[in-house]
């Protein structure tokens, strides 16, 4: 009894060198599998098209909303009206740019951008259009294999991919299946990132070609910066709105008070009493004060003005857009050798299971019979 816990390493032992055995055994099939599935890779890895990515790093240049609009604030709250909601430096927040740049319109009009190609400039629509699905001997087995239901129902069902207008509701627009698959390729290979600590933004394009992708980059740039350009001056369109109203409410009520305070002088030139000094006292105090107010609307009825004529660029960027020289992707040392080890795993696994299995599948028919 006391020499029975040394039996349990013999076994491991034997089990160690049994499995040894069937792994040198299990060579040639190893061998075999590992170089199959390596030259599956290396056929992969050389028509994989390269990917080319272009960026561009900048620093959106935030406007703080001045001391003007306080000003006018206070003085405007003299007069009973508050501009507590109304700012002019209301813009874009940068948290929402990757949202902004995935969105429909904004790849609608990046899609209306151009791109070089052969020579000539062209929509990247139409570009996609041509390129996104005849690259490659692979793109080509994709096409008539996998590809292929889609083929057919789309054939069947073409009619049914025209846009829809629906009366009730307004127009609605329906992608067709072409240009859904458009969409989802422009929104997989166009990025946005922030460095939330340092405030960086980076927009970063993919593209088998280095000057497209190039172009992409700083298009989808342009159109960021000036979709937070538009923003910002409709804010400031309505922000002059409002001061135009304003000041022309507040300018007739102060000319009405002057008119009004003239009346009462020359109405009483010959009377001296208390209640006569207080009343032209008062009424001296209110034209002063919507004198106040109406010179501070005034100002800001033209600082807003200017605010709307503004078209300065308000990204100060850092890493300008470079066409690129080195691909990307594929990693094609990765691949082959990603694949060479997947394949000597699974030879490696079968040589060892395939002895088990068939005495597995023998006592399994056997039982049976």
């Amino acid at each position: 009894p006391m020499e029975q816990p040394n039996q349990v390493p013999e076994s491991d032992e034997i089990d160690l060198v049994e499995l040894l055995q069937k792994v040198w055994q299990g060579r040639k099939i190893t061998f075999i599998v590992s170089a199959v599935f390596a030259l599956i890779s290396v056929f992969f890895a050389l028509n994989s098209p390269n990917v080319y990515t272009a960026t561009v790093t900048f620093i959106p240049k935030g406007k703080s909303g001045g001391s003007g609009r306080a000003s006018l604030s206070g003085l405007a709250s003299l007069a009973g009206i508050s501009l507590g909601g109304m700012s002019s430096s209301s813009e874009i927040p940068p948290s929402l740019y990757p949202m902004l740049i995935k969105s429909n319109p904004f790849i609608d009009k990046l899609l209306n951008s151009k791109v070089p190609k052969d020579g000539a400039m062209i929509r990247l629509e139409d570009y996609l259009s041509d390129t996104v699905a005849t690259s490659g001997i692979l793109a080509t087995i994709k096409k008539y294999s996998v590809g292929l239901p889609s083929m057919i129902i789309n054939g069947l069902f073409s009619e049914k991919t025209e846009p829809v207008v629906f009366n009730d509701f307004g127009n609605i627009r329906k992608l067709t299946l072409e240009e859904e698959a458009i969409y989802k390729t422009t929104k997989n290979f166009i990025n946005l990132t922030i460095d939330k600590k340092e405030g960086f933004v980076t927009i970063s394009a993919e593209s088998k070609n280095p000057e497209v992708a190039a172009f992409i980059t700083q298009n989808a740039q342009n159109l960021l910066q000036q979709e937070v350009i538009d923003f910002q001056i409709k804010n400031a369109q309505e922000l002059l709105t409002f001061t135009e109203g304003l000041y022309a409410e507040k300018k007739v009520a102060f000319e009405a008070l002057q008119d009004e305070l003239a009346s009462f002088r020359d109405q009483h030139q010959n009377i001296s009493s208390g209640l006569f000094e207080n009343k032209l006292s008062r009424l001296v105090s209110e034209l002063a004060i919507a004198s106040a107010v109406n010179e501070e609307l005034a100002k800001q009825v033209e600082q807003a003005r200017i605010q709307v004529s503004k078209d300065t660029p308000i990204f100060t960027v850092i890493d300008p857009v470079v066409i690129p020289n080195q691909r990307t992707s594929p990693k094609r040392k990765m691949i082959v050798l990603g694949y060479t080890f997947l394949g000597f795993f699974l030879g490696l696994g079968y040589a060892l299971i395939k002895e088990p299995f068939v005495k597995i599948r023998k006592q399994i028919l056997g039982g049976g019979r």
